[in-house]
């Protein structure tokens, strides 16, 4: 009985150990990705963060201004992406160096400023 316990705890532990270490070589997606597909993923993303957006202002946490920032500052973002998918769509497949313009134009969202500090942050009034 112990035997088995023992044998049984191993081999959960091997496997918590294993199984992170082995997701992170592959990759799901495999370039070149037809065009199609590509822009379909992207609009899918798109609409899920402007989802997310208006989820958080519906919960009425923002004011009217803030709400009409966020939007505005999503349109652009979206804006921006659509244009550089559509530069990476044009030949009709899409290569990884083209998949990683589209994701540098669409940025983190506003997790992306997290560390800068900036002009108001607390590195800033350090060195002030």
């Amino acid at each position: 009985m112990n035997r088995s316990i023992v044998a049984a705890l191993a081999l959960a532990l091997t496997t918590a150990f294993a199984v992170p270490a082995m997701a992170h070589e592959t990759s799901s997606t495999v370039y070149p990705v037809p065009a199609a597909q590509f822009q379909q993923k992207v609009e899918a993303r798109l609409a899920k963060s402007r989802a997310r957006m208006e989820a958080v202002v519906a919960k009425g946490k923002l004011t009217p201004e803030q709400a009409a920032t966020w939007r505005t500052k999503a349109d652009a973002r979206a804006t921006r992406v659509e244009s550089e998918m559509k530069k990476a769509v044009a030949d009709g497949v899409v290569t990884k160096d083209e998949a990683k313009a589209v994701r540098a134009v669409a940025g983190r969202g506003h997790h992306g400023h997290r560390g800068q500090g900036g002009e108001r942050g607390a590195r800033a009034q350090k060195k002030a």
